[in-house]
């Protein structure tokens, strides 16, 4: 396990709260257990990276666009998802799911300061095959503008799709390409997606304890093993 503070006499860095918002929608089915399994696994890993991770998941479809598993637990308590407590159903309010996540990880992090806590590093991860097509509450322009807002303020997003429009996607919402990162949906692909997330995931939580400087918007710098074929 990495040791979380490796020089005693600087201050600790801060929790890297992990924020993943994973579609559960209809189209998501074929791929239910590769998703399952590669999130498990990284899950695992950056539980053994270390204890100075939290982590919330959000689940979305059309039925209910912010349906919460977890919220602000330590990495290590996170239960395993199956697929009693993934069931792919309904359609994909991405936007909606989008806007709505930010929203609460905003008041979260005001609440923190309001008593007195630290802020959080916010890293926002979406799981996804795209085909937005159930969103009411936000639109495109909407969303796009809060994310830009947020990357101003150090929150890093990473997109994970199984869309063959992902990056004209990511893009369009406001992801940068160098966080973004497409995969074909089959076991092998998803897998080798996920491996490649928990790797960044990794890399930037060493990153910050040895406080060396980390760039948001090249979050799969240690590669995309999804697009190397």
């Amino acid at each position: 396990m990495t040791d979380p503070n490796p020089n005693p006499a600087a201050p600790a860095p801060k929790v890297t709260h992990m924020y993943i918002l994973v579609d559960r929608s209809g189209s998501m089915e074929s791929i239910a257990s590769d998703v399952i399994g590669g999130f498990n696994h990284t899950v695992a890993e950056q539980a053994q990276n270390g204890p100075d991770a939290k982590l919330t998941v959000i689940q979305f479809d059309s039925q209910d666009p912010a349906n919460v598993m977890y919220a602000g637990i330590p990495i290590a308590e996170m239960t395993k998802l199956d697929r009693t407590s993934y069931q792919p159903r309904g359609g994909t309010p991405l936007l909606d799911a989008t806007g709505l996540l930010i929203g609460r990880i905003r008041v979260e992090q005001a609440a923190r300061v309001a008593t007195g806590l630290q802020t959080e590093d916010v890293m926002f991860v979406t799981i996804t095959d795209g085909q937005e097509n159930e969103s009411r509450e936000y639109n495109l322009a909407r969303v796009t503008q809060l994310i830009e807002q947020c990357k101003a303020e150090g929150w890093t997003f990473v997109y994970l799709s199984a869309a063959i429009t992902a990056y004209a996607d990511a893009a369009a919402m406001g992801y940068d390409h160098g966080s973004t990162q497409q995969f074909q949906p089959t076991a092998d692909g998803s897998g080798k997606a996920f491996a490649s997330m928990s790797r960044g995931m990794s890399n930037m939580r060493d990153k910050k304890r040895a406080m060396e400087s980390y760039d948001s918007a090249l979050f799969f710098e240690t590669g995309k093993d999804a697009e190397d074929e």
